[in-house]
This record gives C-alpha cells, sequence and structure tokens, in this order.
C-alpha cells in the first residue's frame, strides 16, 4: 500500500465502521426486566403507570405487532392522575413535565389501526546523543517508523470510531422510570414465539408464565414520559477511549511529549470495579524526525467516591511497551521494556451507561537505564461507555 492511497483507504475504512455503528438507532420500544414485571402485578391496578423501570431498546430490534386503536376506559381519573390533553389521562406531574416525550399519532378514522412508527530497556546505536546529522541510516529508521505510524493512524481512527459510535447508541440509550397511562398497552413476547397485547392495569401473574420479555411502546396509549434516568450503571462490558498529554522518555534523558490516545476494553463484575486490557499509543515528528510509543497491559480500575454525579478513585496497571525513534534531533533507538502504571480516575456520570473521564497516569519503568528516565506522568481526557 502506498502512502497516497492510505488516506483514501482510511476515510473509506472510517465511513463504513461509523454506518455500522450508527445503524442501531435508538427506538421508542422499552423492555421491562423481568424483576420489574414481578413487581407491577403485585401492584393496585390504578398505580402501575406512574413508574415503570424500563430500558429503551434500538430500532433494529424486532418490533411487536402494533397495538389496535387505543381508547382510555370511562369514569374518573384514579389517585396520581388528571385529565390531560385529547381527554387522555396524564400522570399528576404533568404541569411540572409537559409533554409527554413521545406524544402518539393523532387517531385515524375507523377501520383504520394505530401505526406505531418510530420515532423517529531500550537500546540505542547512537549510544544515547542524538544524531548529528542525518545520514542514509538514519533516514532509512524514519522512514520505517512512518511506515509504522500508518498502522497506528489506522488503529487510533478505528478505536475512536468505535468509541463515538458507542457513545452514539448504547452510552445514549435511556434505563430508568418511565410514567404511560393505566391501561397501556404491553406487548408479551412468549417463549414459543408467539405475541399478545395486555393493559397495564390488567396484567396478571398468569401472563409471566412462560414468558420471554415484554415491552412498552411510546407512541401507543396515551404517550409515555421519561421521569428518571437510573444512576450510572458500569457492571458488565465496558469500551473506554479518550486522548491528552503523552509522554515517551528516551537515552541521553531525551523526552517527547505529545498527543496519545487511550482504549480500553474489559469487564465490570461489580458496579464500582473493573478489568480492562489498555493500550496506549503515541506517535509524532515530521518528514526528518519520527517517535513513536505503544503500550499494551492490564488495568484494575476502582471508584470508591461518589459526590453526586461526579466519581473518583485510584487505578493500577502494568505491561509492556514497544517504542522507536530516529532523526537528526532525536537518538537513533527502538526497543520494548516492562512498565508499571498508576495514578487517579475522575468520571462525571452523563447517562446510565456513560461518562466523561479525566485520567492522571505516573508510569514507572523499571528498566529504564542510568540515562533515561524511569519516572514519567501523562493525561488524557475521554468518554466511558458500559
Amino acid at each position: 500500500m502506498t502512502h497516497l492511497s492510505t488516506p483514501r483507504h482510511l476515510v473509506l475504512a472510517l465511513t463504513t465502521l461509523l454506518a455500522v455503528l450508527t445503524s442501531g438507532c435508538l427506538g421508542h420500544h422499552y423492555e421491562i426486566p423481568r424483576t420489574e414485571l414481578e413487581r407491577l402485578v403485585e401492584t393496585p391496578p390504578q398505580e402501575r403507570g406512574q413508574g415503570v423501570y424500563a430500558v429503551q431498546q434500538f430500532s433494529t430490534a424486532a418490533e411487536p405487532e402494533p397495538a389496535p386503536t387505543w381508547e382510555q376506559p370511562g369514569g374518573e381519573p384514579p389517585p396520581g392522575y388528571s385529565l390531560g390533553l385529547h381527554g387522555h389521562w396524564v400522570p399528576s406531574f404533568y404541569v411540572d413535565y409537559g409533554a409527554p416525550y413521545y406524544e402518539p399519532p393523532p387517531p385515524r378514522p375507523p377501520p383504520s389501526v394505530h401505526d406505531a412508527s418510530p420515532v423517529g530497556g531500550v537500546s540505542s546505536s547512537g549510544g544515547g546523543t542524538p544524531s548529528s546529522a542525518s545520514g542514509s541510516g538514519s533516514s532509512g529508521s524514519v522512514g520505517n517508523i512512518n511506515d509504522i505510524h500508518v498502522l497506528l493512524v489506522a488503529a487510533i481512527v478505528v478505536g475512536v470510531a468505535a468509541g463515538v459510535g458507542l457513545a452514539a447508541t448504547e452510552g445514549a440509550r435511556y434505563e430508568g422510570t418511565v410514567a404511560v397511562h393505566p391501561h397501556h398497552p404491553v406487548h408479551l413476547w412468549h417463549e414459543s414465539g408467539g405475541q399478545s397485547i395486555v393493559a397495564l392495569d390488567e396484567l396478571a401473574p398468569e401472563h409471566l408464565r412462560n414468558l420471554d420479555r415484554a415491552t412498552l411502546s411510546g407512541t401507543e396509549g396515551a404517550g409515555m414520559w421519561l421521569r428518571d434516568a437510573a444512576p450510572l450503571n458500569r457492571k458488565g462490558f465496558s469500551y473506554q477511549f479518550g486522548a491528552g498529554n503523552d509522554h515517551l522518555t528516551l537515552p541521553g534523558r531525551y523526552s517527547q511529549r505529545s498527543l496519545g490516545f487511550h482504549f480500553g476494553l474489559g469487564y465490570y463484575p461489580a458496579k464500582k470495579f473493573g478489568l480492562l486490557a489498555h493500550s496506549r499509543l503515541q506517535l509524532g515528528g515530521d518528514a526528518t524526525n519520527a517517535f513513536y510509543n505503544v503500550r499494551l497491559g492490564l488495568e484494575a480500575q476502582w471508584y470508591p467516591i461518589a459526590l453526586w454525579r461526579l466519581h473518583l478513585g485510584p487505578f493500577v496497571g502494568g505491561g509492556q511497551s514497544w517504542s522507536a525513534s530516529a532523526g537528526p534531533m532525536l537518538p537513533d533507538a527502538r526497543g520494548t521494556r516492562p512498565y508499571v502504571s498508576f495514578g487517579g480516575l475522575a468520571e462525571f456520570e452523563l447517562t446510565t451507561r456513560l461518562g466523561l473521564t479525566f485520567r492522571w497516569t505516573q508510569d514507572w519503568l523499571p528498566t529504564a537505564g542510568p540515562d533515561t528516565r524511569a519516572f514519567i506522568s501523562s493525561w488524557s481526557v475521554g468518554l466511558a461507555v458500559y
């Protein structure tokens, strides 16, 4: 692959990846967890619609048959409801919350049915000192490093695109309490493959037998209100990425600071503790000087402190680093060495599944030579998707 064709290939790869990642747009169907269904059947029927814990689904998921044209029962509104727009009962907090998050389309003349359409150690050949001139060997080394730059840029593009796509889909997905009319239709998906519809206030224990899942549509009934999103929940898989000021040490106590990127993929067995495979990519230079630094290892994260939406904690990790540099202003050096990293984390809760993160990192390079700094620091800002 030539250098001229590389940008076009990167743009094509990025466009394709973004199309795949953003194809799962958020939809208007919300799944009710099994434990919530069991709670609802034990709740008085006229009180069920005031608070239902539900998780938003993607529009690419299979959707049930739309409910028939909906008409609310007659009589006076139950406690917690009042008469609202279109003559529907609405939650008593309607005045505070305004119109429903989802508004059902206007009813069509019979016999049409409601159409629930989606809403929208480093070795140095230069004796630890910079080269005085860029000879043919140095030019060749710079060229080799620039070739590796192409691969690192491609990895960064893919990693950032994956993070942006996940933040825009999984990170933005609503999970928490919704309010609906007490007679709102509930779609039941049975283990046998069949489907049925039952009103929320008519849901009974027998409906939960051999049940695979249950969903609500925000465009049916009298609409849907999103009341309270659940707090940040890290439990489960996590993808993290970010960028900031990274640090590379070289023989002769030379160092290079430049833009660096970090990526992490792992699992949180508990809401406050997780283990991740973690990587950091740093590169820089020009036509005559070039360097790169790649770190790959494991990391443990812990968030013991929570102050409203701000979460604080430490992390520790370690692994192997690969680095190289060449040029008249840099040592002609390359090699591998282990590293140990530790530092502090600050995460601001954006949604139930998305956090804005700040990292301060201290690296220790135990095999650094006497003319190479063993302790270096860096920082970065990024996003964590859970």
